[in-house]
């Protein structure tokens, strides 16, 4: 009787600080699919531009199966997943220690915190109200060369130039943009504006 209602409390727990984060960052921790996650890596090109110089980014990182795809299919280059939730959080880092990946850091915190202007790719699965303002952090920090690789949801005001879609029932799209040709015109304008100050 106490370890099913130990069990019941743990569950609950669980159950709770998971709602909780999700309010505080406004997406819920959920974990990429396989045949999603095989769909985001089709997409992307086998050598990645400036991998020489920069860092893939995974923000919003969740459990880390995805963060830990990607240092598989780019064993050369160092992966950063960034997480705010703690209970996923740990999970990945608890994963990452039984079951290492050399070129894998896994970070605690709000992605929108952290420089990523040495990032040659950023991948996300953010709702959209996330990506507005993660869309501006990007335009702002990231190199022209830089890709971003979007799960589900498209960056608004952003123009890919590769999409795809995953084999489920959803038919989940993908989407993939080069930073250098994604940001429409006023977007580009509010970034100068913020810059240099608003126009005459």
């Amino acid at each position: 009787m106490f370890l099913e209602i130990a069990a019941l409390i743990v569950a609950f727990g669980t159950i709770a600080a998971v709602a909780v984060w999700t309010v505080a960052t406004g997406s819920p921790p959920t974990p990429t699919s396989p045949r999603v996650r095989r769909a985001m890596l089709a997409i992307l090109p086998p050598r990645l531009p400036g991998s020489n110089r920069g860092r893939i980014y995974e923000l919003g990182s969740g459990w880390g199966g995805l963060s830990r795809a990607l240092a598989d299919r780019f064993p050369g280059q160092s992966v950063v997943g960034i997480e705010l939730s703690p209970l996923p959080f740990l999970v990945a880092r608890a994963r990452n220690i039984f079951a290492p990946k050399q070129n894998l850091t896994l970070q605690f915190g709000s992605f929108l915190n952290v420089d990523i202007s040495d990032a040659v790719l950023v991948v996300c699965y953010l709702s959209p109200d996330v990506l507005v303002k993660l869309r501006l952090k990007m335009e702002k920090e990231l190199a022209s060369d830089a890709l971003v690789l979007s799960n589900t949801f498209g960056i608004p005001e952003w123009k890919p130039v590769a999409t795809g879609a995953a084999p489920d029932i959803y038919r989940s799209p993908v989407y993939l943009y080069e930073r250098s040709g994604a940001v429409a015109a006023t977007s580009q304008d509010r970034v100068a504006e913020s810059t240099n100050g608003p126009t005459a």
